[in-house]
């Protein structure tokens, strides 16, 4: 039978703890797997007046496509 979570020593639980953030360190992430992408980023920025007083206005837009194959297999 497992211990419950209040039972376990906090020697344990310290080791389990940092354990985890050894993990998490050393293995690869998602993105590293993941297969070739395309990112294209469209940036626009107009001057005005609202009020009276001077604004910026800046969009940016970001698509990205991710393929998990590669294109043409």
């Amino acid at each position: 039978m497992a211990p419950n979570d209040k039972d376990i020593p906090i020697s344990r639980a310290v080791g389990r703890f940092f354990g985890h953030l050894w993990n998490a360190a050393v293995r690869p992430t998602s993105a590293e797997d993941a297969g070739p992408k395309t990112v294209r980023r469209e940036e626009a920025e107009s001057e005005g007046t609202i009020d009276g007083k001077p604004v910026i206005l800046r969009r940016t837009v970001i698509e990205e496509v991710e393929f998990k194959d590669e294109p043409g297999r």
